[in-house]
């Protein structure tokens, strides 16, 4: 938000210089961001006057002027048409720098030495304009310096106003701050309303057809009009703080934005068919060609503005070029109205426009503004701009506005601040911050509509303690004595998580648990998602249900990059909705995402791209394999025939599988993507319920087999390994697959698999008979239960 000081006291009252201003300000919390001394900018820029004027007798377009600048007579060469002697100028002499890094000095043009520069608006850096060089008042004094004599030795600071703060994106805002801060008197805009002719519901009816979407929308017709260039002190404002003069009637509603922070839009009454106005959604196939001369295709999520034919504007966010005030419209409606914040991000995020009106609705505007601003606005078109004010502006306000009635405890507001405010103080600040106290215990404070971020306690202790001063509070030494601390085991569990992935090779990553819901449907995980009600963004508006879409996100982005390969993994939240009206739940998940080469140095020959064996391997070397389980099932998102559910004994821990196409194909990723996805919880409840005691190493040797079986190639070769482990548990130490093989040799629909199989008695030395009977038992489990066949 940019404001200047000069501009800011026509509301408030300070004897600050500009740096203890911003010290102040940001010592309440408006976030400065830069500052620019506007009069630094026409350094060595005068007013001057041209006394004579003559053609250049070596050039057809140039004019040979004398011009007073105070201590002298220089001879300047223009080349403006529009240049003429008795001419008040602004005249920048040898040796300044101009706006876009340009240097006056003496030169010699066609023979003649000109002495300085005869300024057009352009070359000021004050418009783009560049038909002539600027003419100024007679009654500015020659001599004296630009800046001070046109009222531009200002100075401009720009503030970074946060999302929770629409209250401040205003001049008058602003003053509302320095008020509380000073206590000094506040002083509204003044409104100078002279009304006659007939009422405006006499031309027009505005009929609103979502409530929902538009609980106000005031609506004032000014007819008589003329359009043309606003006074200086107007452009000079808006120029002061980077905005560029168009015409006295958008130069208005741009100033009134500025000042009050509502915005406004103005309307050709000619133009709107029917002399109706009608808000209501698009509709579907509905156009409309905005004042920046795109033509959009609107949907029926969007609001709009229409007439009895069409819309007229994209509501809150940008008016339309079939209802634009031109040159020669003399009849306006006014609008000022209030739109909800979701619905104008929606409309603003799909069709990729930004306006200063569309940031002040999304982030929540006043809803009491609205007549305050059209009323100050008409009063400034009739006196700039000619025109008479039809009386009784139409208000149609369908669901009036509510503010919060919030109790505050004092005691708890000095706990929460260390302070030692008494009830009239907290009253005070309060009151001066535009709140209604009520006494009592506890205080009954009411919120003013135009902030809509203070909606509990928590938020009006934290408003005191800004107006108060947080640099004023004094330490406090804590009190100290005997502490029996706890150490939480989730928090240990989490972190030994960690400490294993990143041991194990893996980046960790932390995403935001707001994710498009698109992303979820494609995912397979939409079902049971929350939306919210009012998102931040198009692409931010539902809880993410699994973790899935996040890590694909990063590895679309790592691989963007050129990474060869991507192994991460994200310990975070998901959430599930419990209806209408209830808090979603919320799940720990823990999922790894692996993709690309498992050696990834270019002087490896023999670096190859992960596949579903390396994450799974990777997943018992995190869990440890003894009692993990693998269901072979097609789930939601994964590649058929390539996933598995994950158990731990016989309680369900989470899934593990390779991405299906499709998805990856929605995150254009073509690599082959393997995830797992665990719930957090059932895999702390199997660590923490584990006993960890000293095992020694074994005394008595291991024997060593391997068993080649054909089977059915339907049979999953984690239920195989299952099942050689459970028919011999004392005996069987691991089990570990080491090919896999179709082909020559193996009938069709059947594969080979070999397995490593290592046994150990822990008591004994183990005999080759006995490993033999081991072995035998194994061989027979499988073939009773799954037709496999020793090759």
């Amino acid at each position: 938000m940019k404001i200047t000081c000069n501009w800011l006291k026509d509301y408030v009252d300070f004897d600050w210089e500009w740096p203890e201003l911003v010290e102040r300000l940001t010592m309440a919390g408006l976030e400065f961001e830069a500052v620019d001394a506007l009069g630094k900018r026409f350094e060595g820029v005068v007013i001057g006057r041209v006394n004579t004027c003559r053609p250049h007798e070596n050039a057809d377009r140039l004019t040979v002027c004398e011009v007073d600048v105070g201590t002298a007579v220089n001879t300047i060469v223009c080349g403006a048409p529009n240049v003429a002697a008795g001419q008040t100028v602004a005249v920048a002499l040898p040796g300044c720098t101009l706006p876009g890094n340009i240097q006056i000095k003496k030169a010699k043009i066609r023979g003649v030495e000109s002495r300085g520069m005869i300024c057009a608006e352009d070359e000021l850096g004050l418009s783009d304009n560049h038909d002539g060089i600027m003419v100024l008042s007679d009654d500015l004094t020659v001599g004296t310096a630009f800046a001070e004599a046109t009222g531009r030795d200002d100075v401009m600071i720009d503030f970074e106003i946060t999302p929770n703060r629409p209250d401040c994106l205003s001049l008058f805002g602003i003053a509302r701050e320095v008020q509380a801060l000073t206590g000094n008197a506040l002083r509204r805009p003044k409104v100078h309303l002279v009304e006659s002719g007939a009422t405006t519901s006499e031309d027009i009816t505005i009929d609103i057809e979502a409530p929902d979407d538009c609980p106000r929308y005031v609506g004032r017709i000014i007819r008589g009009i003329k359009v043309g260039p606003s006074p200086a002190w107007v452009q000079r404002r808006l120029q002061a703080v980077g905005q560029r003069p168009i015409n006295n009637i958008v130069d208005i509603t741009n100033y009134v934005l500025l000042e009050m922070g509502h915005p406004l839009h103005a309307f050709d009454l000619d133009k709107l068919a029917d002399k109706r106005i009608v808000v209501r959604r698009a509709q579907p196939d509905e156009t409309l060609e905005t004042l920046d001369d795109t033509l959009h295709e609107l949907d029926e999520e969007m609001l709009v503005i229409a007439d009895g034919e069409k819309a007229i504007a994209l509501a809150g966010v940008m008016g339309g070029a079939n209802s634009e005030v031109e040159e020669q419209t003399t009849d306006i409606l006014l609008e000022s109205a209030y739109f909800t914040p979701s619905r104008v991000r929606l409309a603003r995020a799909r069709l990729g426009l930004f306006t200063e009106a569309a940031m002040r609705f999304e982030r929540g505007a006043d809803w009491d503004a609205p007549l305050q601003a059209i009323n100050r606005a008409a009063g400034l078109i009739a006196e700039l701009a000619g025109g008479t004010v039809a009386p009784e502006p139409l208000d149609v306000y369908p669901q009036p506005g509510h503010c919060p009635q919030i109790p505050l405890r004092i005691e708890r507001t000095n706990q929460l601040l260390a302070t030692d405010l008494d009830s009239d103080s907290i009253t005070q600040i309060l009151e001066r911050l535009g709140c209604q106290v009520a006494p009592g215990t506890p205080l009954t404070v009411t919120a003013p509509s135009f902030r809509p971020d203070l909606q509990r306690e928590a938020d009006l202790i934290e408003e005191v303690g800004r107006i108060y001063g947080f640099d004023r509070i004094e330490g406090r030494q804590a009190a100290s004595g005997p502490w029996i601390t706890h150490r939480d085991p989730q928090l240990t569990l989490r972190r030994t998580a960690r400490q294993r992935l990143l041991g194990l090779g893996l980046d960790e990553t932390i995403s935001n648990t707001i994710v498009e819901s698109r992303w979820l449907e494609m995912a397979g995980a939409a079902e049971g998602a929350a939306r919210l009600a009012n998102p931040p963004t198009e692409a931010q508006n539902a809880l993410r249900t699994t973790l899935v879409p996040s890590l694909l996100d990063v590895a679309r982005r790592n691989f963007n990059q050129r990474a060869p390969s991507v192994a991460i993994f994200e310990l975070g939240k998901c959430f599930a909705s419990n209806g209408s009206g209830a808090l979603p739940s919320e799940t720990l998940r823990l999922a790894a995402l692996w993709a690309g080469g498992v050696s990834a140095s270019p002087w490896q020959a023999d670096a190859r791209e992960a596949d579903f064996f390396d994450l799974k391997g990777l997943l018992e070397a995190l869990v440890g394999d003894g009692d993990l389980r693998f269901n072979r099932e097609d789930l939601p998102g994964c590649r058929p025939g390539h996933s598995a559910s994950i158990f731990l004994g016989d309680e369900p821990l989470g899934w593990l599988g390779q991405a299906a196409t499709d998805l990856c194909s929605g995150f254009d990723l073509e690599r082959p993507i393997y995830i797992f996805e665990l719930t957090f919880e059932a895999l702390a409840r199997y660590w923490h319920g584990r006993e960890h005691a000293f095992s020694a190493l074994p005394k008595f040797p291991p024997i060593e087999r391997d068993l080649a079986l054909v089977l059915p190639e339907d049979i999953a070769t984690a239920i195989i390994i299952n099942e050689l482990r459970d028919s011999n548990p004392r005996l069987v130490e691991s089990v570990e697959v080491f090919d896999i093989y179709q082909g020559d040799q193996i009938e069709e629909g059947h594969k080979s698999l070999a397995f490593a199989i290592r046994l150990r008695d822990c008591e004994r030395t183990l005999q080759d008979v006995q490993a033999d009977k081991a072995i035998a038992k194994m061989l027979k489990a499988v073939e009773e239960k799954f037709g496999a066949r020793l090759r």
